[in-house]
């Protein structure tokens, strides 16, 4: 059998030309058959192997006693051991998750943190045919996918499987053959979670159907592999060809085949698993009329802008607004919400000078702002736009209201109010990015405010890190 897993590992290319390999042990069949496996193949291939025992806690005396059996072993063969424990169960209950998803969860942490500190390029672990075959009946009668269907990989990231090619039957085989002694789990016979519950009541019934199952099952998932390896990379292309970073065009992405847009949704996702009601919401709000519609999904929010798809992990809410600020002359201000700088002075109105900027900088369109200074009423103020607000712009012909104008200028709700608005007493004066107001317009010679906008560096630096 040692040559049947050999062959699989070379396959896919599990074992390393030197260095270690993290081997899992719990003492039962599976992990005691893949220590010898693997202790036999690493004098042949030059690597080493340790191993690692974390100890659930679960089952008493019945836990100390595997981890004490495995550290044995271990000093009998002089084979480094690590091991840890934890009260799984009141992990499970103060994170709200079932008992067999918390003990994978530390379990797996534990592993990579000790493959971490010994410096080990693989960490094995001893599932078979048999554990594939569950895990894809688990995931099916879940409502799976491809991917679920796929069972088991036999690698992921540093995590390889050298069993996954042999079934429990044949590690039975092989630990009679060379007297290997390992440890009964009492837990394994109990009708209690959902993986036993399969495995006792499920599978025997199927393999009455065809003693083949694990065969036929585990040939079913390499199948599904390669489709599901197929359409991710179609998923992919279009994320490389068609997004801008955490965003799509919601007409492109929603004539897609429901098989590749539903793979570019989870990949852009990027917060963990993502349900097939998720997947269709956001696929509806790439049809939805309305250009600010939004989800809010565990991590993100996903909303429109216009004709785009936009996946936000940061979820600022469409509401936040940043606070007044009240600029006088002389007085340079930021805001650090809005990543701009304002300042603010008296200039005599000079229109050649002052736009050919002697300092050097480049203001963009509606970054810099002229009142005359007789026209002002009371103070200046720079603030989010409110209900009501109204504008008459240089150069137009009618009073259109702020809300209006940002129909217009397509921009999205959600934005709205971090827009600055320059207002006095009297109304609104002019509007960040949009225009000024012809009621306080000067003319050459006149005395004049002068209000400038000017990213901060960090804002930059940010703008420029997410374009890319």
């Amino acid at each position: 059998m040692i040559e049947e897993i050999l062959e699989f590992a070379n396959e896919h290319d599990m074992l390393p030309k030197k260095g270690s390999v993290l081997v899992c042990v719990s003492g039962g069949a599976d992990s005691m058959c893949l220590l010898e496996v693997m202790r036999h193949i690493s004098y042949e291939y030059g690597f080493e192997i340790a191993a690692v025992h974390y100890n659930h806690r679960l089952r008493g005396e019945e836990s100390d006693r595997d981890e004490t059996f495995v550290m044995n072993v271990c000093q009998t063969h002089g084979i480094p051991f690590y091991s840890a424990g934890s009260d799984v169960a009141g992990y499970a209950k103060r994170h709200g998750i079932g008992i067999e998803e918390a003990a994978r969860d530390i379990r797996y942490g534990f592993f990579r943190e000790t493959a971490e500190k010994i410096g080990a390029e693989r960490i094995a672990t001893a599932h078979t045919k048999n554990d594939n075959t569950e895990t894809m009946l688990m995931n099916f009668v879940r409502g799976t996918g491809a991917n679920g269907m796929a069972g088991i990989p036999p690698v992921r990231d540093e995590v390889i499987r050298p069993l996954l090619g042999v079934t429990r039957k044949q590690v039975m085989e092989f630990l009679t053959v060379r007297g290997i002694s390992y440890m009964e789990d009492s837990t394994n016979s109990l009708d209690i979670y959902t993986r036993n519950k399969i495995r006792i009541n499920v599978i025997p019934q199927l393999e009455s159907i065809n003693p083949r199952l694990n065969e036929a099952a585990f040939a079913a998932s390499q199948l599904f592999r390669e489709d599901e390896e197929f359409i991710s990379d179609i998923a992919d292309l279009f994320i490389k060809d068609c997004c801008m970073g955490l965003t799509a065009n919601a007409a492109d992405l929603a004539i897609l085949p429901f098989s590749v847009s539903s793979r570019v949704i989870r990949k852009l996702y990027e917060q963990g698993s993502l349900s097939h009601k998720h997947v269709r919401d956001i696929l509806d709000l790439c049809a939805n009329e309305n250009p600010s519609a939004q989800i809010s999904l565990p991590g993100m929010t996903v909303y429109r802008e216009y004709d785009r798809i936009i996946f936000d992990p940061e979820q600022m809410p469409g509401d936040s607004q940043f606070a007044p600020v009240y600029p006088k002359d002389g007085d340079n201000i930021t805001i650090f919400m809005l990543g701009l700088d304002i300042s603010c002075k008296t200039v005599i109105y000079d229109e050649k000078r002052l736009f050919e900027n002697g300092d050097g900088n480049v203001y963009k369109p509606f970054t810099l702002f002229l009142f005359k200074s007789i026209d002002i009423c009371g103070k200046i103020t720079v603030r989010p736009r409110k209900e009501g607000d109204l504008i008459k712009l240089k150069g137009t012909g009618g009073t259109k209201t702020l809300k209006k104008l940002f129909i217009e200028r397509k921009i999205p709700t959600r934005k709205r109010a971090l827009v600055p608005v320059i207002c006095d007493d009297e109304g609104v004066l002019g509007v960040y990015g949009i225009g000024i107001s012809q009621r306080a317009v000067p003319k050459q010679g006149d005395s004049a405010v002068l209000i400038s906008f000017k990213e901060t560096d960090k804002s930059a630096s940010a703008h420029n890190a997410r374009k890319n």
